[in-house]
């Protein structure tokens, strides 16, 4: 295989390497099994984003990063292939079906797909490694299970969604961001940190409000906030920055989900994998309508674009004419085909005062007839300056508010 075909599995391979060192790190003397395993959205996003083909040389080098992590941890070297294969192989499946029939990068799809791979591959290795550990360990399945399954999940929610929304293709992230999104955006990221230090932050959200969890659903309001101003991969670059923050305050026995042990009212570990977890949900269900319209409007804006080129070519211009208002919206370059900008043919009596007026009484009878009576299809029109204009033009079925209006076209003919 050739080195560049290797610099990318490498690249990931490293990264997974740094991610379990820093997740290790933030694990701390409170509970040493781990909150969130961040290099599980790695293998997710790895295998998301390269081809199949090299896929062998990426999982080789994955499983030998968690062979070094497991030596620097002075784990059993069998013990640790065996995870590492249950979780890399496991991973590997599950988007490798997920492949076969799509593979989307942005938008609601991105969500329902990557919860896909994330469930089965976080419940089937967390069952796997869970068997294991109660038949050589006799640690008790449920807990087992729910450790190490919440944990993979959470770390590919939270990882794998700003690795892919980096991606061209994910198209993620607004092409231009006003002034005002920007400000907004800015300011609600503010907010998140400033409202994660109140919350972790000790007693402090005890003394100033007299509360001790209230405090931690505010971040997820500018996170949202975040995620509205600025798109989906800004929203999901702010949920791992939430994640480490949270990480590293438990991990020094601090905020709210560290006084639970104190407490022993609810297990800790439990519930701050549940609030990252919804965190990370928040932010990619936002993040996935916010593109999805965003796509839509290009996709009209493209759309409309072309009409009026397609009208120009032609000298036509095309109308919607509100028989109750008696306004018109124009569409195409008017001012190049009639002489006049739109906003200034927008009255029915503007227009008309473009024809000649020898046309302009059985023009405005065509335009103001009900919606039953005979229409002809095409009406030749003389205008003011000599030049004639075909007006095909029917009216419309009425809408939802039951106004009637006439649709048309008019196209400048050929000086005879």
């Amino acid at each position: 295989m050739q080195s560049n075909e290797l610099s990318a599995p490498l690249a990931w391979a490293l990264a997974y390497f740094m991610l379990g060192l820093l997740s290790r790190q933030l694990d701390g003397a409170l509970y040493g099994s781990g909150h969130v395993w961040l290099p599980a959205g790695i293998t997710v996003a790895a295998l998301w984003l390269l081809p199949t083909a090299r896929w062998f040389a990426l999982l080789v080098l994955l499983i030998a990063a968690q062979v070094v992590l497991g030596a620097i941890a002075h784990r059993e070297l069998w013990r640790v292939l065996l995870l590492a294969f249950n979780e890399t192989l496991i991973a590997a499946i599950a988007v490798g079906m997920l492949r076969g029939r799509s593979r989307a990068m942005s938008g609601p799809a991105f969500v329902r797909d990557l919860l896909s791979v994330a469930v089965a591959a976080s419940l089937t290795s967390g069952l796997l490694a869970a068997l294991w550990l109660q038949a050589t360990q006799r640690v008790p399945l449920v807990p087992a299970l729910r450790m190490s399954a919440l944990s993979e999940l959470v770390g590919i929610l939270v990882m794998t969604p700003p690795l892919v929304f980096c991606t061209r293709a994910a198209r993620a992230h607004p092409e231009g961001i006003a002034r005002t999104e920007f400000a907004v955006g800015l300011g609600s990221l503010l907010g998140m940190l400033a409202s994660v230090y109140v919350a972790f932050n000790g007693d402090l959200d005890r003394k100033v409000l007299d509360v001790n969890f209230g405090t931690t659903y505010v971040p997820l309001l500018f996170l949202a906030l975040v995620t509205v101003a600025w798109g989906a991969r800004s929203g999901a670059w702010s949920v791992l920055l939430l994640s480490v923050i949270a990480m590293a305050y438990d991990m020094l026995g601090r905020g709210p989900f560290a006084q639970l042990v104190q407490l022993h009212a609810s297990n800790a570990l439990l519930e701050l994998q549940v609030y990252l977890g919804m965190a990370a949900l928040l932010a990619l269900l936002i993040g996935a309508f916010k593109t999805r319209r965003e796509r839509i409007h290009e996709e009209v804006g493209a759309w409309k674009s072309q009409v009026a080129l397609s009208l120009a070519a032609s000298r036509q211009v095309a109308y919607i004419f509100d028989v109750e208002s008696c306004r018109f919206a124009w569409h195409g370059d008017v001012l190049a085909v009639l002489g006049a900008p739109a906003h200034c043919l927008q009255e029915l009596e503007q227009v008309l005062a473009l024809v000649s007026p020898l046309d302009q009484a059985r023009l405005r009878q065509r335009w103001m007839q009900e919606d039953d009576a005979p229409h002809a299809t095409q009406m030749l029109v003389r205008l003011q300056d000599g030049s004639t204009v075909l007006d095909r033009s029917r009216p419309l079925p009425r809408g939802r508010d039951g106004r009637p209006r006439v649709a048309g076209v008019w196209q400048m003919e050929p000086a005879d």
